[in-house]
């Protein structure tokens, strides 16, 4: 069904049930119901739904999805072309309510279109609902068309198509080139101060980080984000550039205001909040890629200062940090200057600069030398820039494509930006923390063999010496229950839970995070899902025998479940951004669960064995753990997906195991919609501070 045939099908409808003139007799008359001794308006409107959905004998899903595309499609025209809403939309509405009931959601549409449409004029004859703030209740749709409407007065060409909104080719490369001339012509780095300067009130001073997320309303009040994360891209792509540079109040609202259309053109910013209930094994990977464009479009990937030197000394606790590598330098002193680029003292929002000589002077023990090889090689991007090869938010690296293996932001792989005259810019010090530690692993990947496989298991140990200092009580160590092999790589225990914490060194790459189908499932698979499956038998066997012997160093602990409960947690090195939503992790696993998924690549052949393997093993333990039970009401609640840093995060002001428990279950129950664990974990905890001075 098309807009087209759909309007020309209520176009042409007979007057139907209005020749009833409201009485209710006739109308039972009309709809074919008994007449009795009572009459109501409500059972003529039940008939006529039950009418509705009868006119389909499959395919009910595919028909409400159809309703949504044409509803999509007619706000659309409205706003581009002052099409008229009515009486289509209502029209649209009644019968996407009509059909909205259980069923196969892939089986196709078996029925007619045309009796059904206008069995559903009868209906909104009799029981109109007006307009009931559409702009509200859709506001994604007509914000998105609006964000085309203003591209298009810009003078940027857009294609309408049924199903599709978005700039033409030509039209999206040249608002691209617009707002990166605009960037150019401002300065980088004065768009990066102009970009920290107003997210600097959504900055948390106890986390060290920008609470840059989505608000989704519920009410419908959604509004188009600024796209501060491409932005922050583009600013450090054109950090060095174009002198003497124009920076004006005009030049900074049309660079807002171009940025902020081209990025709602895009669609992918959910602008109520997404529960993710109705997604199976289909719809949730083209999710999945909506989420990773809205990544890059929208979030800052940040870290806590203070935290990356300590993360690093314990990642690398298995090599002698003071040895010279083959470059000259040590890691020690990278460290050095690292801690000395993130010191507090700079605690400032926005760009800092840093000369070399500067460095020398507060770091007096590095050799001359020796400062400017670790500048130049390790924590500075070349002279000619970071991002050379990044436009688009979908642009990556393909190492199969000589043309485009280079393609793709690369400012998350080093810190500092060279200026002139040995100067350099840290363009912000919790933007930048991360690129610290990736500074670091990139060199050593080169020079020592299997770094990754060692930095996951130091990993483990930073973790675990972490929870012992904060007086939480862990355990690691093999175990053999019931013929059957485990290996935990923590253990944290609460009086009233066991958590299972199990790492994986997989890291999304720049391919995931552009939306790849295939790399986000084997990025996002590789980390959540494996642990995950690891965990599950770590669960079904705790469960099945009431404890674990864990054997380390020859010593034995023995892990007792005494009726608690039990959650698992996957755990990341670095931050997933909105993939690390409790919700979505569920709903992942539980929309996956009963798939397996197949490559079109066949060099991926055998990292999809893997992933299918880790779903067929998560399969068998909720058979274990749920023994005969057909319907299993959220069988993945108590599955998490964290990273090192959200942990360190948790672990401020823990002091003991009921502690952490307590600050991991603050965030187990809610649902902001922001789809971030930083800004959910600081908005209970200012709510807690706030009760507590109102009962002072």
């Amino acid at each position: 069904m098309d807009l087209q045939t759909f309007r020309q099908i209520v176009d042409g409808a007979a007057p139907g049930i209005a020749a009833c003139e409201g009485d209710l007799q006739r109308l039972y008359d009309y709809v074919g119901l008994e007449h009795g001794t009572s009459y109501t308006r409500t059972a003529v409107s039940d008939a006529l739904y039950a009418q509705m959905r009868d006119c389909f004998t499959s395919g009910h899903a595919a028909v409400w999805r159809a309703c949504r595309s044409l509803r999509k499609d007619l706000i659309r025209e409205h706003v581009l072309s002052s099409a008229p809403l009515d009486p289509y939309f209502e029209v649209l509405d009644h019968l996407q309510d009509a059909v909205r009931i259980a069923g196969d959601p892939r089986a196709p549409i078996e029925g007619n279109w045309g009796r059904a449409i206008r069995g559903t004029l009868d209906h909104v004859q009799i029981h109109s609902w007006g307009a009931l703030n559409r702009e509200k209740t859709y506001a994604r749709d007509f914000m998105v068309a609006e964000a085309a409407r203003a591209l298009r007065g810009a003078g940027f060409a857009i294609r309408l198509e049924p199903g599709q909104l978005r700039l033409e080719e030509a039209a999206e490369t040249a608002a691209i080139a617009a707002i990166e001339d605009l960037v150019a012509t401002m300065g980088g780095v004065n768009v990066a101060r102009r970009i920290f300067a107003a997210i600097s009130p959504q900055y948390d001073t106890d986390q060290h980080r920008y609470h840059v997320v989505r608000h989704a309303s519920p009410t419908g009040e959604g509004l188009p984000q600024m796209p501060w994360g491409y932005l922050i891209q583009l600013a450090a792509k054109h950090a060095q550039r174009r002198k003497p540079y124009s920076n004006t109040d005009a030049q900074w609202q049309r660079l807002c205001g171009l940025s902020q259309a081209f990025a709602a053109v895009i669609d992918v910013q959910p602008y109520s909040p997404t529960f993710y209930g109705g997604m199976d094994a289909h719809t949730i990977v083209p999710h999945l890629q909506e989420m990773a464009v809205y990544d890059t479009l929208f979030r800052i990937p940040q870290m806590r200062p203070k935290d990356v030197v300590k993360v690093a000394r314990g990642i690398f606790d298995w090599l002698d940090t003071s040895a010279l590598t083959t470059a000259g330098w040590s890691i020690d002193h990278v460290l050095e200057i690292i801690g000395y680029l993130l010191d507090p003292v700079r605690d400032v929002r926005g760009p800092i600069f840093v000369d070399e000589a500067d460095i020398r002077r507060a770091c007096p023990r590095i050799p001359r030398k020796t400062v400017t090889k670790i500048l130049d090689e390790v924590l500075s991007h070349p002279p000619v820039g970071a991002n050379r090869n990044f436009s688009r938010p979908t642009d990556a690296p393909i190492a199969e494509n000589p043309d485009l293996k280079n393609a793709g932001h690369d400012f998350f792989l080093r810190p500092l930006l060279y200026q002139s005259g040995r100067r350099f810019c840290l363009l912000d010090r919790s933007v930048c923390a991360p690129a610290c530690l990736e500074a670091l692993l990139t060199p050593l990947r080169l020079e020592l063999k299997g770094v990754d496989d060692k930095v996951g298991l130091a990993v483990e140990r930073f973790l675990e010496a972490e929870f012992t200092s904060h007086g939480v009580r862990v355990s690691v160590g093999d175990y053999d229950a019931g013929g059957e092999h485990g290996q935990c790589d923590l253990v944290i225990e609460a009086p009233e839970t066991v958590i299972f914490a199990e790492v994986k060194k997989k890291t999304l790459t720049r391919r995931a995070k552009a939306g790849s189908d295939a790399h986000l499932l084997l990025d996002f698979a590789g980390s959540l899902l494996a642990a995950q499956a690891q965990a599950g038998w770590h669960e079904v066997r705790l469960r099945r025998y009431n404890y674990l012997n864990l054997e380390r160093a020859g010593i034995t602990t023995r892990l007792e479940l005494n009726a608690r409960g039990v959650e698992r947690v996957a755990v990341s090195l670095f931050d997933f951004g909105s993939f690390q939503d409790r919700i979505l992790t569920k709903q992942f696993l539980e929309a996956t669960m009963n798939a397996s998924f197949t490559p079109v690549a066949a060099s991926l052949n055998k990292k999809f064995k893997e992933l299918n393997e880790s779903l067929v093993a998560i399969r068998e333990q909720v058979v274990a753990l749920y023994p005969g039970q057909n319907e299993i009401n959220q069988p993945f609640f108590n599955c998490w997906f964290l990273s090192v840093p959200q942990m360190l995060a948790l672990l401020d002001g823990v002091t003991d195991g009921a502690g952490f428990r307590a600050t991991l279950w603050s965030c187990r129950h809610i649902v902001t919609g922001s789809s971030d664990l930083y800004f959910d974990l600081s908005k209970m905890r200012r709510w807690k501070r706030e009760v507590a001075a109102e009962a002072d």
